[in-house]
C-alpha cells in the first residue's frame, strides 16, 4: 500500500510539475520584450522599430522597448542580441547591411548571422538617394560623378551605417570615381554634418532627406533602386544619370537569439506579421519612405543567405572593407 500510495504521490507531484511548465509557456510574455536596434536613435530604422514595438507591445499585452545599440556600423547591437538569452525576451531590428554585408565588410565579426540566430519576420525595404550639400555645384548625379573624376579624392562622403558605406562604394567602383569615406556612428550625425557643410555627399534614406530636401538644406540627386520609386517618382535612378546595371535596396526584418523556442518564435513573428499587415501601419511606412514587405520566418531566411553570398561579391568586386 506504501509503495502505491508513494507512486500515487509522485504522479501527482510530475503532474504539478508539468502543469506549471505549462502555465508558464502559456503565460509568455510576462515581462517587457528588449528591442535593439543596432542604430542611433532619431533614423529612419529607429522610427520604424518604435513605432512597431508600441504596436507589438499592445498586441502581446507587454511593453515592448526599444534599445539603440549602436557603433561599429551595427556590429555592437547584433553581437549583443547574438550573446542575449534565448527566452523571447530579446529580439533585433536587424537589416541586410547589419546581418549580411557586415560579415564582409569586417575582417572579424564575433557572431554568425545564420547560427546566431531564429528569424522572425521580414518587415520593411527601404530606398536610398544619393544628396549633396547645397553649395556643391551639381544638380544631377552626371554631373556629381563628372565633378569627382575632375577632383579625385578632394570630396569626402558621410558614412553613418553600412548602407551608406556600400551604396557610395559601389558608385564609386562601378563610375569610377574617387571620393573619401568618413566615418560616422550613426547616419543622423552624418546627416546633420552634410548640412553643416562638413562632407559633401551622402547616401541617405528616402525618408529622411526628402524633408530636408524640401526646405532646401541638400539636394537629392538620384534614388539608388534599378527603378524609380512610386514614393518619389521625380527622382532619376543613378542608372539613368549613366551607370547601368546599379541597384542597391535595404531590408529590415526581426530575429531572435538561437535556442528560442519555437513556440515563442512563432507567437512573436505572427503577432509582428498581423501590426506589418495592419493598414494603419502600412500607410505609416509608406509615408516615410519604406515599402512594407511583410514576410515569414522562412522568406527572411532565404533573403538573408542570398544577402550574405550576394553582399560579399559585391564587396569583393568593389575592394572594400573596414578593418
Amino acid at each position: 500500500m506504501r509503495a502505491l500510495l508513494r507512486s500515487v504521490g509522485m504522479l501527482a507531484v510530475g503532474m504539478l510539475a508539468l502543469a506549471a511548465v505549462e502555465a508558464g509557456a502559456q503565460a509568455y510574455p510576462s515581462k517587457p520584450i528588449r528591442m535593439i536596434v543596432p542604430q542611433g536613435a532619431g533614423g529612419t530604422t529607429d522610427m520604424w522599430a518604435r513605432m512597431i514595438a508600441q504596436k507589438t507591445g499592445e498586441a502581446l499585452g507587454q511593453q515592448v522597448v526599444v534599445e539603440n545599440r549602436p557603433g561599429a556600423g551595427g556590429i555592437i547591437g547584433v553581437d549583443a542580441a547574438a550573446k542575449a538569452a534565448a527566452d523571447g525576451y530579446t529580439i533585433l531590428f536587424g537589416s541586410n547591411t547589419t546581418m549580411a554585408a557586415n560579415v564582409s565588410l569586417y575582417s572579424k565579426v564575433p557572431f554568425d548571422p545564420v547560427k546566431d540566430f531564429t528569424p522572425l519576420a521580414m518587415a520593411i525595404a527601404a530606398h536610398f538617394v544619393f544628396v549633396v550639400n547645397p553649395s556643391v555645384p551639381v544638380n544631377n548625379m552626371r554631373e556629381l560623378i563628372a565633378l569627382a573624376k575632375s577632383k579625385p579624392g578632394q570630396l569626402n562622403y558621410g558614412s553613418g551605417t553600412g548602407s551608406a558605406q556600400i551604396c557610395t562604394e559601389m558608385l564609386k567602383s562601378m563610375a569610377g570615381v574617387n571620393i573619401t569615406m568618413v566615418p560616422y556612428k550613426s547616419s543622423p550625425q552624418a546627416l546633420t554634418d552634410l548640412m553643416a557643410g562638413q562632407v559633401q555627399v551622402l547616401c541617405e534614406p528616402l525618408a529622411t532627406a526628402m524633408p530636408q530636401a524640401k526646405t532646401g538644406k541638400l539636394r537629392v540627386l538620384a534614388v539608388t533602386s534599378a527603378k524609380r520609386t512610386n514614393l518619389a517618382p521625380e527622382i532619376p535612378t543613378v542608372g539613368e544619370a549613366g551607370v547601368p546595371g546599379y541597384e542597391y535596396v535595404a531590408w529590415v526584418g526581426f530575429f531572435a537569439p538561437a535556442g528560442t523556442s519555437r513556440d515563442i518564435a512563432a507567437k512573436l513573428s505572427d503577432e509582428i506579421l498581423k501590426v506589418l499587415k495592419q493598414p494603419e501601419t502600412i500607410e505609416k511606412i509608406k509615408s516615410t519612405g519604406g515599402d512594407p514587405v511583410p514576410a515569414g520566418a522562412e522568406e527572411l531566411s532565404a533573403i538573408l543567405k542570398a544577402d550574405i553570398a550576394r553582399l560579399a561579391k559585391v564587396i569583393k568586386e568593389g575592394g572594400f572593407t573596414i578593418q
